[in-house]
């Protein structure tokens, strides 16, 4: 794990000011750190990743290898792919291999199923997936001017006046040129303002957008050995009883000085239901309780032995999930809309009068994000390609100062 250069808040000036420090945040930064541009990184978090997140866990020790966050990627996610590709980074496939189990939730024993040809074949970052995030931070810092990153620096006002963004923060104060907004949709409506005020369609837009995994929990039991392996299961089971709904295989391989892991992970089922609340509302060791007797049912005694436990409620989250986001999509949303498209934020200005030309914002505000993207929206695709293209639209914008 890379030590941050972290700078301490005051004023200052830049070039390009990102605002997110997700997967579209450090792919945008990085690009345009590479192409000469002098850039900052504002992260609200004391970390960079965004919902990217690799937990530690026993029987492993001090060594991340739990992605809590996003973890897959499918063979045509090419952008993600590429930036793996790119920066060496290796790959193993999800396994797949035995019996998977079904659990109707009418009180009978889980049955077995072949869901091998179910799905499509995906891919995990052998460490986890906040091996790319660090590796993005490292090229970030290996370029011509590498990236300035603050933590821990939560942006709530952007500004234009005539010599550029002037962005405002809690304890610190930024002119930018322009500005690269990699912030959930959502999360900007509800915690940046913007002077002059995006007009009515774009915050719409923004409060309407839904932020993809803002729904989720995840819990991870860990093990010394893959025991459902050994009695030829996948990993693989769907619950109606729940609390968790759908159950993977969570080992990884070897690596480096590290030795394999053994973990099964499951998503939770989301709050349509009293119990469902109750299960995310209880203190976390009668959830791991009630996790592991549920994977007692389907995997047998044995899965009462678990080394370790991890979770991440995402709904709990603030800077990830909005309002609306706890509640399960009735469908993977609709990405990439109009507004977003191209990169480049034109919202006119609404007034009584109607709507004025000459959007202050235009070329000044540039939208990053997975949820901007029409390509691999929501997810990790997504986030790459829209950090990609936010950094195309800048250099094609070409240098902008704020002197």
């Amino acid at each position: 794990m890379p030590e941050y250069r972290f700078v301490p808040p005051m004023h200052f000036k830049t070039d390009i000011a990102v605002v997110g420090g997700g997967l579209a945040g450090l792919t945008a930064a990085w690009q345009l750190a590479t192409a000469g541009h002098h850039v900052t990184l504002f992260e609200a978090r004391s970390r960079l990743g965004g919902r990217v997140l690799t937990a530690l866990a026993a029987p492993l020790g001090d060594i991340p290898w739990l992605d809590l966050g996003p973890a897959w990627i499918w063979p045509h996610q090419q952008h993600v792919r590429a930036l793996v590709a790119h920066f060496g980074l290796e790959l193993f496939e999800q396994h797949r291999d035995g019996l998977a189990l079904y659990e109707a939730g009418d009180g009978r024993a889980p049955e077995t199923f072949d869901a091998s040809a179910q799905s499509d074949r995906s891919f995990r970052l052998v460490s986890g997936m906040s091996a790319l995030t660090h590796a993005l931070y490292g090229a970030s810092q290996a370029a011509p001017t590498p990236v300035t990153v603050r933590l821990d620096a939560a942006v709530h006002t952007l500004t234009v006046q005539q010599r550029g963004v002037r962005i405002d923060g809690n304890g610190f104060s930024s002119m930018a040129g322009r500005v690269v907004m990699a912030v959930p949709p959502r999360i900007v409506a509800r915690d940046i303002a913007f002077a002059p005020a995006l007009s009515d369609t774009m915050r719409s837009t923004l409060a309407d957008t839904v932020t993809w995994m803002g729904h989720a929990m995840k819990c991870v039991a860990t093990y010394d050995t893959p025991f459902w392996r050994h009695s030829g299961r996948s990993g693989y089971a769907v619950s109606q009883s729940g609390p968790l709904q759908e159950i993977h295989d969570a080992c990884t391989p070897p690596h480096h000085d590290a030795p394999a892991g053994h973990a099964l992970m499951g998503f939770v089922v989301p709050r349509t239901s009293a119990a469902a609340r109750a299960f995310r509302d209880a203190r976390i060791d009668e959830r791991r309780t009630a996790v592991l007797s549920q994977l007692a049912r389907l995997f047998g005694a044995e899965a009462l032995n678990a080394s370790g436990y991890a979770e991440y409620d995402w709904t709990r989250d603030p800077l990830s999930c909005g309002l609306k986001d706890e509640m399960l999509p009735a469908a993977h949303p609709d990405y990439g809309r109009a507004l977003f498209s191209g990169g480049v934020a034109s919202a006119a200005i609404s007034s009584s009068a109607g709507t004025r030309t000459g959007d202050p914002w235009n070329g000044r505000l540039i939208w990053a994000g997975t949820e901007t993207s029409e390509i691999g929206g929501g997810y990790l695709d997504g986030a790459v390609a829209g950090g990609w293209r936010a950094a195309e639209t800048v250099i094609s914008l070409g240098k902008v100062s704020c002197t």
